[in-house]
């Protein structure tokens, strides 16, 4: 009867002692697993490869041997699509993110819009297959530069969110500050000239399925964030800014969101 419990307690400390080795090995591996899928977001999206690309050969993506398109809109060469920085700042804010999310959705990333009107600074989730998070990105349709301010912003969510990776994509270009303040912080600045030359190296297929999403419909005309419908111009007729046109929501005077008239670059 001692023999025997003398067994079991030897068997239970042999299986404990086991147990506090697989365990931290099991974790580490899970750990590196995770990881491993986090940072497969970057190479998957392919956005670090294309711009590094972008910053070693930029003559090749500006001339790439075939006509220089900087001056036209949104033309056409032999049937192959080139974006172009006129056609790009054309769009109007909601059809840019559609664009950015459609880039990603072809780099095989499960890539979504968040939600109209107030994001928190989320306008894009990329997640796995098992919904887990992987990394946020923010898009702004704007013609001036982006400044550090945004991109603390949105570094600030990465955090909250408990993301490594930031994506920071615009219509125009950034502020030294802000370009400085992403380095070494798993943040990506993607701007004007950057997703024009990823879109334009993509196959030809893949440039026609983004081509046909910007520009079915009315793609100029912007979208109330509030009410999710296009909005119309407007004119003051009182204050400082009497006789300057502006966008109103249609929906006035119950929705009061207006948005300023881009001048086009």
């Amino acid at each position: 009867m001692n023999n025997l419990f003398f067994w079991i307690i030897g068997i239970a400390i042999i299986i404990k002692i086991i147990d506090l080795f697989v365990t931290p090995i099991k974790k580490k591996k899970a750990k590196a697993k995770k990881m491993e899928l986090i940072d497969s977001v970057l190479e998957r999206i392919e956005i670090s490869r294309e711009l590094k690309k972008i910053e070693e050969e930029p003559n090749l993506y500006a001339v790439n041997k075939k006509p220089d398109y900087s001056g036209t809109v949104h033309p056409k060469n032999e049937g192959v699509i080139r974006w172009t920085k006129p056609f790009l700042r054309s769009l109007e804010w909601k059809r840019y993110e559609e664009i950015c999310v459609e880039y990603l959705k072809i780099k095989n990333c499960s890539a979504n819009v968040t939600c109209i009107g107030a994001d928190g600074g989320i306008d894009i989730k990329i997640k796995d297959k098992s919904g887990m998070l992987l990394a946020v990105a923010q898009c702004k349709a704007w013609n001036r530069p982006i400044g550090v301010s945004l991109i603390r912003e949105l570094y600030g969510v990465m955090a909250s969110e408990k993301v490594k990776h930031g994506i920071f994509l615009t219509t125009s270009e950034y502020s030294k500050d802000a370009i400085e303040f992403a380095k070494g912080k798993n943040l990506l600045l993607i701007d004007c000239d950057e997703l024009i030359a990823l879109i334009n190296n993509l196959e030809d297929w893949e440039k026609r399925k983004i081509d046909k999403l910007a520009t079915t419909g009315d793609y100029t005309t912007p979208t109330c964030v509030r009410c999710n419908v296009k909005m119309v111009k407007r004119k003051a007729k009182t204050g400082k800014n009497a006789g300057n046109e502006f966008w109103g929501c249609i929906n006035y005077p119950k929705c009061k969101n207006t948005m300023i008239i881009r001048i086009k670059a």
